[in-house]
């Protein structure tokens, strides 16, 4: 399995309308091909710090999902999300 792990800077002010909107990505991410498992969390020393672990069942799931949110790039500033680092990394063991 392959995960698109993301770290992400959000406007504080905007944060009601981030939460609000945040099953409808959910939901969109789930409908992605390979999807296996998603977690959207909150730094809790750092409340505008989010991180986001999606999981697939391969590379190129993986890879075409990271792309898909790169391309969606401007939609994110206008909810005041500023992308941080976006990877893909390999799971190794789950528990």
């Amino acid at each position: 399995m392959y995960a698109v792990a993301g770290t992400w800077t959000m406007d504080v002010s905007m944060l009601e309308a981030q939460k609000s909107g945040l099953p409808h990505i959910v939901e969109g991410v789930k409908r992605n091909p390979g999807f296996v498992r998603g977690y959207w969390a909150s730094d809790v020393d750092d409340p505008n710090q989010t991180v986001t672990f999606i999981v697939f069942e391969t590379l190129e799931q993986a890879r075409r999902f990271r792309q898909a949110v790169i391309d969606n790039a401007p939609a994110q500033v206008s909810s005041g999300v500023s992308r941080g680092g976006l990877r893909i990394v390999e799971v190794q063991a789950e528990a």
